[in-house]
């Protein structure tokens, strides 16, 4: 169906201001001003790329039951379960998905029924099981693997089964009782077998890392992206600025994971450590994209336009520089140039807000209208 967007104005994920004029789509971005169509008034809007979530877990409920929820449902039940929370980021104007972490089988079944039509959702890349130490963090989803070898075969069993990415755990995490989010999980030498198998297969490795010591052997092994890198100590940021300078000597990406759950941290010196963290990867040029791993407890799956008014607020960047972070740049780091800007040619994957989310990025939550691959999905 050809459209053309009228009386509001275009932010083409680039900038640093909105432009004035109409939008036509016909399948893709189809002119910048002007073109035949149905008319569909956005005056008071403004339209911007389908955002990007980088880091998502579409099994889990956002709740603190969230373990019960997850280990009493079927695998029937947290298909259904997925596809209604990627049906509720896509009305939020969240086009694409990166899930890094549910079952394998069923998060690559939820991905093909998004693809095919059979469900209304985002696109979606995912990692599947995260490869993990046997007990290591997130091992319920049946990643575990010990030894390089065991982690070669892990790769190449995901791969088989059509994983997007390969995820692997650096560090113990908060969600898993009994693990160390402050100690490395795997030795440089296994991480770098799970690399090199990956890069082979033609797969790219995100690593989860709280912990520094996990870091410093994440960094050191070469992985393309961190998870988080949160710099986590004993009761503090053990912040380490020659970490920083390695991870942008090396070129790997870094997806912070800032949600509104940053609000509710009862310590702001914990806070202010960890956005200064991030503030110093701003000022080396690492290159960070924007994430909030919706999902577990107090982060909502739909809530990523807060979370970038909440990254603007306590590290001092733009309101453009950070929705960059969630739409072109994050198209860039993850591989996927049809998309994450507007211009003529490009895949049509766009979100109208009332207001201007250049001056106000929680109008990135008035949602008027949804396109995802040059179709309206949702319109109020």
């Amino acid at each position: 169906m050809a459209f053309v967007l009228r009386g509001g104005r275009t932010w083409d994920g680039t900038g640093e201001e909105a432009r004035e004029g109409d939008l036509a789509v016909d399948g893709r971005i189809a002119a910048l001003d002007g073109g035949s169509g149905e008319n569909i008034d956005i005056s008071g809007c403004t339209v911007v790329p389908g955002l990007i979530e980088a880091h998502a877990h579409l099994c889990f409920n956002g709740a603190t039951d969230w373990r019960q929820v997850y280990d009493a449902d079927s695998p029937t039940t947290m298909a259904l379960r997925m596809a209604g929370n990627g049906r509720a980021m896509l009305e939020a104007g969240i086009t694409t998905v990166r899930d890094l972490g549910a079952p394998t089988a069923v998060s690559i079944d939820v991905r093909d029924a998004f693809a095919n039509g059979l469900a209304a959702g985002p696109d979606l890349l995912v990692a599947g099981a995260p490869v993990t130490t046997t007990g290591g963090h997130c091992h319920f989803m049946g990643g575990e693997a010990d030894g390089e070898l065991e982690v070669r075969r892990a790769v190449r069993d995901r791969v088989k089964a059509g994983c997007d990415w390969i995820k692997i755990m650096a560090t113990g995490g908060n969600m898993t009782r009994g693990t160390n989010t402050l100690a490395a999980q795997f030795t440089v030498p296994e991480l770098r077998a799970c690399i090199e198998e990956a890069h082979r297969l033609r797969k790219r490795v995100a690593a989860h890392c709280h912990g520094t010591a996990g870091i410093r052997v994440a960094v050191e092994a070469g992985v393309d992206m961190l998870e988080h890198c949160s710099f986590t100590g004993e009761g503090r940021i053990d912040f380490d600025p020659a970490i920083v300078d390695q991870i942008a000597a090396k070129g790997i990406a870094v997806s912070p994971t800032v949600s509104i759950g940053w609000r509710r941290w009862a310590d702001d010196g914990l806070r202010k450590a960890r956005a200064d963290a991030l503030k110093a990867m701003f000022a080396k040029d690492c290159k960070v994209i924007m994430s909030t791993d919706c999902g577990i407890p107090g982060v909502p799956h739909t809530a990523l336009g807060a979370a970038l008014d909440v990254l603007a607020e306590y590290t001092g960047i733009s309101r453009a520089h950070a929705l960059r972070l969630a739409t072109s740049r994050a198209a860039e780091l993850l591989d996927l140039p049809d998309r994450g800007v507007i211009a003529v040619g490009k895949r049509a994957d766009l979100l109208v807000v009332e207001g201007d989310p250049l001056a106000d990025l929680l109008s990135l939550e008035r949602v008027r209208l949804v396109v995802k691959d040059g179709e309206v999905v949702f319109r109020r």
